[in-house]
């Protein structure tokens, strides 16, 4: 029988060299205390380490934090020791501070006599597998013209983002995802993401609650977030949907400060037409702009047009109401029309004496009542 040649090299030198080259897989020993001794290419794609970085340091240098401080790493040799292996799924960290999803495989290394004497660790970066989106959901995440992203219900780390919420935040998709975004300073105000999660894991969606969000540049901007609590991949997720209304509240803001003008509908008649939400400063900006108006025009009657405002609030009612006081001790009289439901209730639950006050159910019949009160006093 023919004799086989003789092998260039051993089974071990080609295994070695088989290891080395390996790119999809981190592949390296660790000593018997969990200190890295033998680093591949794989575990330099994945973890972001050369060999000279990292040789000689403490494994747990790849978990979250907070795995650490529980002690997740070294129970994790335990049990490899004790069983001969240990195999788990979760996040992990690189050298530059992203985070992926990993599986990951450690499996006790002994001699003859059963002296432990290291570890094998293989790591595999199961991220993109992880996240994947099915075909259809994925082309209504991506196309949305509202941003919308996906983050862990519990450490804010991004899982997806869309396009649309990468314009507005002023990051990448890249620079975001395995982030938290809580670290990443996103939120103006973390108390309020903190109260969304609660309302979340009670069972409660969350509908348009205003906070505001920090862009990459440092700008802030005001958004609306609805939220709702999914279980992705096993895991539980909070899925959000944004509307950024900066614009909008920057408008009203302007319309506030433009909409109280006092206008002259005749000699003697002024009208004052309110729109949007009036607050307290809004009402005493409105009461010292009426009065000087008053005496600079010498009014006989004011008609102070409520139809354009949907509410008040008790505070803002009082205000009102002195403002009413103020303009009769100057002589006029004033007539609140287009008065609605809302209110209405208001005032009558900060105890107004309505039947004190003349009101219309719009501008229309408060100017014609605003004249027959001149010409009678005329007479």
């Amino acid at each position: 029988m023919k004799e086989m040649p003789r092998r260039s090299w051993r089974i071990a030198d080609q295994l070695e060299l088989l290891v080395e080259s390996v790119k999809d897989y981190a592949i390296f020993m660790l000593d018997a205390e969990g200190n890295v001794a033998t680093w591949n290419q794989g575990a330099m794609r994945i973890k972001g380490y050369t060999a000279d970085e990292i040789r000689g340091k403490h494994f747990s240098i790849f978990y979250p934090a907070k795995d650490v401080e529980q002690g997740k790493p070294q129970r994790e040799l335990e049990v490899a020791a004790a069983e001969g292996r240990f195999e788990d799924e979760g996040w992990r960290v690189r050298k530059d501070g992203t985070h992926f999803w990993a599986n990951v495989v450690i499996t006790a290394v002994k001699d003859d006599q059963g002296r432990l004497y290291g570890f094998g660790k293989v790591t595999r970066d199961l991220t993109e597998r992880k996240w994947a989106m099915g075909s259809t959901f994925e082309k209504l995440f991506r196309v949305n013209p509202y941003p919308i992203m996906l983050s862990t219900l519990e450490d804010a780390r991004y899982l997806e983002v869309n396009e649309s919420f990468c314009k507005l935040t002023g990051y990448s998709a890249k620079e975001l995802i395995g982030k938290s975004s809580i670290e990443l300073g996103i939120w103006v105000e973390p108390e309020i993401r903190t109260r969304v999660v609660t309302e979340l894991s009670a069972g409660h969606p969350v509908r348009e609650v205003e906070t505001t969000l920090r862009t990459k540049s440092g700008q802030v901007r005001t958004v609306q977030l609805s939220a709702d609590a999914i279980e992705f991949a096993g895991n539980p997720c909070l899925f959000a949907t944004i509307m950024d209304i900066t614009e909008s509240r920057r408008l009203e803001a302007a319309v506030k400060e433009l909409s109280t003008p006092v206008l002259q509908a005749q000699e003697g008649l002024l009208v004052v037409p309110l729109i949007g939400l009036v607050d307290a400063r809004r009402a005493m900006q409105l009461r010292n702009q009426l009065l000087n108006d008053i005496r600079a025009q010498r009014a006989k009657a004011v008609v102070i047009d409520l139809t354009g405002v949907p509410k008040i609030d008790p505070e803002t009612a009082d205000g009102l109401l002195r403002t009413v006081d103020a303009v009769r001790l100057l002589g006029a009289h004033v007539i609140l029309a287009g008065i609605s439901l809302g209110i209405a209730d208001t005032l009558v639950g900060i105890g107004a004496e309505l039947l004190t006050i003349k009101t219309t159910a719009d501008l229309q019949s408060g100017l014609e009542e605003a004249k027959a009160l001149m010409a009678t006093t005329g007479s």
